[in-house]
């Protein structure tokens, strides 16, 4: 039976794939959970055509409009130290500054709205 919702709040592995510090050419998979809320597609068009008729700059710093209305969460995610990072839209678009963390989060929404069971370990 399918239920019909006003809302689809889902949690989905993200994998992030950043240069080792330690290994020059290497790259590290780190993984965590996120929280997302599935975008009807009438909502992710309006965010774009909205966007596209702003000012340049303006278009820039509302780059992550799209990323900040999908994810609602995270788990697994720490600091330097190992404590754990609470969710925070602060913190999240901290992290949206590095193209690795967008691509990994896109990747894994994508993956999420294909139907197609996470790839584990990805």
């Amino acid at each position: 039976m399918f239920a019909i919702a006003p809302k689809r709040l889902f949690w989905w592995p993200v994998t992030v794939r950043i240069p080792s510090p330690d290994k020059p050419g290497a790259i590290e998979a780190h993984g965590f959970e996120a929280q997302f809320e599935a975008m009807p597609l009438a909502r992710a068009h309006a965010l774009d055509e909205a966007r596209a008729t702003l000012p340049e700059a303006e278009r820039v710093a509302r780059a992550f409009d799209f990323l900040s209305e999908i994810v609602r969460g995270w788990r697994d995610v720490v600091d330097a130290d190992g404590e754990s990072v609470p969710f925070g839209r602060e913190a999240f678009e901290a992290q949206c500054q590095f193209v690795w963390f967008r691509d990994g989060i896109l990747a894994a929404y994508a993956e999420a709205m294909s139907g197609q069971e996470a790839r584990l370990g990805n």
